[in-house]
């Protein structure tokens, strides 16, 4: 290799004396869609002359790296250390590389190296345009918990996103090239906007169903009702989401939800489960409205018939008293209540009281006669009740058990004894009972008569 050769393939076309010097003009020009889809790319020539120029269209950024000084990238003063500088376009930069623009000069340093640059420099371009409508979506379903029903529930999510490179605000630019740059380019000398979106797809599916989960949890919203509040979970989860973009050089611009759907059996038995809860709920209301109509209606029967739920527990008091007749000092207290009771109150059910209270006030003093020999404990003077069986006094009008009216006794004619229906002969002097005949002509007698209506005799 001569002299005046020139390794950079751009000076090919120059001969001679004149073909010696050279200076490089460096930029990126799109030339068609596929290129202008890249996001990042490596210039193809490296080791500029000095002098060269740097074009930098607008929407992009040039990263220029190269080496000046030798020393250790430890050094204070930073000798030894790459030095990388970023161009924000529209601009056109004089570089100054170390390596002479004279092509003798050049190539007879190059040979003192190994046939290199002592001073090696390359450029990236990065393409800050705005990326929209970029799509993500779960591959496979979302494990998350419904608040509400308290299940865990597969859904799929999808939704667009969008992000770009910051230019417009110098202080952050040159950090966030440098950090795309580092931590997504790397050496790769091409780095199209597909494969930026699949890694950022990644980092959005590592993050959106914690997130997710967590943002159902504490806002208590379940599955069936997410659909209303895709919006709120989109600006929710696009704050939580900027962070991991900015540590990748990205400033997230849009995030959203399109749709976020339980799987179709999940779905199934969540609907199963409210019904259920709505059939419960339907019948214990119905079960509760019918005993309310039922209370009402015997709110309306006290009402009409002059009593209150308190005197008709009261009336149960009575019932139980005149039927314990072991017990005659309780059954006064209560019979004593009842009276007071049946005054203040009107209609058929004050003057019920009112008897019930009055048997068992009878029950409880009324002795048998000196004649009679017995007492109502052993079934003389005691009426049976032919509903329930109850055995009541012979003064009773009502069942002491369930308050049926019985049948009245006979009243001795004599004595004035109360008899238990049917008696023939009165249970306390012995007087027969039913139809009185004259001793002497045979003829019927009325109760109570002293001297027989057909024959004058003295009965």
């Amino acid at each position: 290799m001569s002299l005046f050769h020139s390794d950079n393939p751009k000076e090919a076309e120059h001969k001679g004396l004149i073909g010696s010097f050279s200076v490089d003009n460096i930029k990126w020009e799109h030339g068609d869609d596929k290129r202008a889809s890249l996001l990042a790319i490596k210039y193809p020539y490296e080791d500029f002359p000095n002098g060269s120029y740097l074009q930098v269209a607008p929407s992009q950024m040039a990263v220029f790296t190269n080496n000046l000084t030798a020393g250790s990238s430890s050094n204070p003063d930073g000798s030894g250390a790459s030095q990388v500088s970023v161009f924000i376009g529209p601009c056109k930069i004089k570089l100054d590389t170390g390596d002479s623009r004279f092509a003798p000069f050049r190539n007879l340093t190059h040979k003192l190296t190994g046939g290199t640059s002592a001073f090696h420099c390359y450029v990236y371009f990065v393409n800050t345009t705005y990326m929209n409508e970029l799509r993500w979506g779960t591959q496979d379903p979302i494990l998350v918990e419904d608040p509400e029903e308290e299940v865990n529930v597969h859904v799929r999510a999808y939704g667009l996103f969008g992000a770009h490179i910051e230019q417009n605000d110098t202080t952050v630019a040159p950090i966030q090239a440098r950090k795309f740059l580092t931590r997504v380019v790397g050496t790769r000398e091409l780095y199209t906007r597909d494969q930026m979106t699949d890694f950022m797809r990644a980092k959005i599916l590592e993050y959106v169903p914690d997130l997710l989960a967590k943002a159902m949890t504490e806002r208590n919203i379940g599955i069936l009702k997410i659909a209303a509040h895709l919006s709120e979970f989109s600006d929710l989860l696009k704050s939580k989401l900027s962070g991991y973009f900015d540590d990748f050089g990205l400033t997230l611009d849009n995030f959203s939800f399109n749709s976020i759907k339980p799987l179709e059996e999940d779905l199934a038995a969540i609907n199963e489960m409210k019904i259920q809860k709505k059939r419960a709920t339907l019948e214990a209301q119905g079960n509760a409205s019918k005993m309310d109509i039922e209370s009402e209606a015997m709110a309306r029967k006290r009402a009409r018939e002059g009593y209150t739920y308190g005197q008709e527990r009261g009336m149960d008091v009575m019932q139980a008293a005149a039927s314990n007749q072991g017990a005659p000092a309780s059954g006064l207290l209560g019979a004593g209540l009842g009276l007071g009771m049946g005054v203040g109150m009107g209609g058929a059910m004050g003057a019920g009281f009112t008897n019930l209270a009055q048997q068992t006030v009878s029950a409880a003093t009324s002795q048998p006669g000196p004649a009679s020999g017995s007492s109502p404990s052993d079934g003389a003077g005691t009426i049976k009740c032919s509903k329930c069986g109850q055995e009541n006094p012979v003064t009773a009008k009502f069942c002491s058990g369930c308050g049926e009216k019985l049948e009245q006794g006979v009243k001795c004619p004599s004595c004035g004894t109360v008899n238990p229906p049917g008696s023939k002969f009165c249970m306390n002097c012995g007087t027969r009972l039913g139809d009185l005949v004259c001793p002497q002509c045979g003829a019927k007698l009325t109760p109570g008569a002293k001297f027989c209506m057909n024959c004058g005799a003295k009965i």
